[in-house]
């Protein structure tokens, strides 16, 4: 079922009614945690953005806290693999997943099969807004969104990889407004969906952050913003709404917990995470992705997930 621009508007809107909270945690740890490696399982494939920015925290963590922690990578399902698996680990502060908004504020309204609701977790905060943009191989004839779509009209279709289900929505959206026949690929996850562009088996794709680095190489170009504003590593990229398409996709880097991890723990998780995502490392890695670091903490992301998720429900009912 596709969405209509007006319940994306407001998934759009209702994002930006979350206060972000100003003050800082820190790190109160009840005695004896952690005393062995934490887990942390990433909800898509190695080298892509959420699997940078997992890897990123879990380093600050190590260098911050002295803490152990082993990443792992379960991708599939748009984070649906990683968050169906982490609602049956143990709560015992020892799994943390990483994924993004649309994992839990999506899947369950998307799919009868999947197990889980966002209410069948706990946040502990957040990395990163993703900056998505619609993104081509270099050398493509075409340089602007209107000039992509004009190729996908004249040729009869275009392919777009692209990872997640808001992704695909977005294109679905695309479609309906002009008459194009954009097919979607689905890649494993953002690096995988990359690769297919990289590799000329597509003709554009969905990103939301490895792409800054080839666009910087010079071997990508950006179409088009897909958030609500132009960004800095591509100034003429006009997002969508100024295309005339009132549309945008919105999302987070969401840290997890299955429910039931004690209170205490949780504060502890959540204040290391916190002074992780403001270490030097973790910026380091925002100025290579052309972004900056937001921890939305664990009331603010639990917000902006049931806000967005109350909008997708709404929107998918069958």
């Amino acid at each position: 079922m596709k969405i209509s621009q007006k319940l994306l508007r407001t998934a759009a809107l209702v994002a930006t009614l979350v206060v972000i909270p100003s003050s800082a945690f820190s790190a109160e740890c009840p005695e004896g945690y952690p005393n062995k490696p934490i887990n942390f399982v990433i909800g898509y494939g190695a080298g892509g953005g959420t699997d940078a920015i997992a890897r990123a925290v879990a380093a600050a963590l190590e260098k911050q806290q002295g803490w152990v922690i082993v990443s792992n990578n379960k991708p599939g399902a748009g984070g649906g693999v990683m968050a169906a698996g982490l609602m049956q680990a143990k709560p015992d502060g020892y799994t943390v997943g990483t994924s993004s908004l649309g994992t839990v504020a999506l899947n369950p309204y998307n799919s009868v099969d999947t197990p889980y609701t966002y209410e069948d977790f706990d946040y502990l905060g957040s990395g990163m807004e993703t900056y998505y943009g619609l993104v081509a191989l270099a050398d493509k004839p075409y340089n602007t969104f209107e000039e992509f779509i004009d190729f996908a009209k004249k040729k009869g279709r275009a392919t777009v990889s692209v990872a997640g289900f808001a992704q695909q929505f977005l294109v679905d959206q695309i479609n309906e407004k002009y008459g194009t026949k954009l097919v979607i690929l689905r890649g494993k996850g953002s690096a995988d969906a990359l690769q297919q562009a990289l590799g000329d088996h597509v003709d554009a794709t969905i990103q939301g952050a490895k792409h800054v680095q080839q666009i910087k190489a010079g071997k990508m170009k950006q179409l088009a913003s897909l958030i609500d504003h132009r960004v800095d590593y591509a100034p003429d990229s006009k997002t969508l709404i100024e295309s005339g398409l009132d549309a945008t996709i919105v999302s987070h880097t969401v840290f997890m917990l299955p429910k039931g991890v004690p209170a205490d723990i949780q504060t502890c998780l959540a204040g290391a995470l916190d002074e992780a995502v403001k270490s030097d490392g973790f910026g380091e890695l925002m100025t290579r992705l052309e972004n900056t670091a937001l921890n939305l903490g664990p009331k603010g992301i639990t917000e902006t997930i049931a806000k967005n998720a109350a909008v997708y429900k709404k929107a998918l009912a069958k």
